[in-house]
């Protein structure tokens, strides 16, 4: 409920946090109440969250491979049959209860091409950099709000710095993905229709510097909400702030290179090279897009830019978001 009054409200975080929270909370539970030992109440927290990712994407390999990567569980027959059950389960439920409606969805159009390997590379690296300074930039801005004492404060100065973010740019509202879609769809134009640079729209570099702007300040509206108190994580954020990376990219290698990359293409293999290097989850990330493309056509410029983003990654930060928070 907190965060969907965060979110509704206009907060900059994604949904998906609170609510591998809640599935976790529920396995947990769940095994306190039946007393069971510590190792079967880990696993039941790990089958909660993966649950929690399958239902929420309809990815059920996804949500096995979040909960091994980012709660590290152990990958034994043991484990991996009930997380199995999990994500099937609460993906088949999904889908019996919302049809084939899904929080983020896209159909591939374009198909892969060799090559544009070396330009998957550069997102690769691109995406790297960006997520560098998404966690540097998220773990000082909230570590300045925590030295504010009071709530009210607190409050107010986040509402303010999101309001004036958003007022520049419409898209930094709420979890961002209407702007995904659009940037999948190619329609630009849906990104600032209601700000202030609709006139400038004519100019053939308007576009790769508003997307610029749009993710490197995606940041700071993530980390204004939930420093001023706001319910929300960084999975939604994450995945905007690679997507717009990765049309930026193609955009710009297209015209300044008079080249023809797919660009829808590049949105997608930049939201997993962004999940890689922010989340130290690269196979996460991969299956994750996999799935909600609905098949594994760009299944190789994935691993290429997923794998380099965490690689480059690793030797600026040791340890991903999740973890330092």
């Amino acid at each position: 409920m907190a965060s969907t009054f965060t979110i509704g409200f206009g907060g900059s975080v994604g949904a998906e946090a609170p609510i591998v929270l809640t599935g976790a909370s529920l396995g947990s539970n769940l095994g306190r109440l039946m007393k069971m030992n510590y190792r079967n109440i880990t696993l039941l927290v790990g089958c909660g969250a993966a649950g929690a990712v399958a239902g929420i994407f309809k990815a059920p390999i996804a949500g096995i491979v979040f909960t091994l990567e980012i709660l590290m569980l152990d990958l034994t027959i043991s484990s991996i049959v009930p997380l199995l059950i999990s994500s099937v389960t609460a993906a088949t439920v999904s889908f019996f209860l919302m049809g084939k409606d899904v929080l983020f969805a896209f159909a591939l159009r374009e198909s892969f091409s060799l090559g544009n390997i070396p330009w998957y590379i550069v997102l690769g690296i691109g995406t790297a950099l960006l997520s560098v300074y998404f966690t540097r930039t998220t773990l000082y801005l909230e570590g300045l709000y925590d030295r504010v004492k009071s709530p009210w404060v607190r409050l107010f100065t986040g509402g303010i710095v999101l309001g004036i973010f958003i007022l520049l740019l419409p898209p930094l509202y709420g979890e961002g993905y209407s702007t995904i879609s659009a940037l999948l769809n190619g329609d630009t134009s849906a990104l600032y229709e209601n700000s202030f640079f609709s006139e400038m729209s004519n100019n053939v570099w308007f576009i790769p510097a508003f997307l610029l702007a749009l993710s490197l300040l995606k940041v700071v509206a993530s980390s204004s909400t939930n420093g001023a108190g706001g319910v929300g994580g960084i999975f939604a954020p994450s995945l905007f702030v690679g997507g717009v990376g990765g049309f930026f990219i193609a955009r710009l290698i297209n015209i300044v290179g008079d080249k023809a990359l797919p660009e829808s293409s590049f949105t997608l293999v930049g939201m997993a090279g962004a999940m890689a290097g922010i989340m130290h989850a690269p196979l996460t990330a991969i299956f994750l897009i996999a799935e909600i493309t609905g098949g594994y056509g760009l299944l190789v410029p994935l691993i290429i830019s997923s794998t380099i983003s965490y690689i480059t990654v690793m030797r600026f930060e040791k340890h991903s978001l999740y973890h330092k928070n």
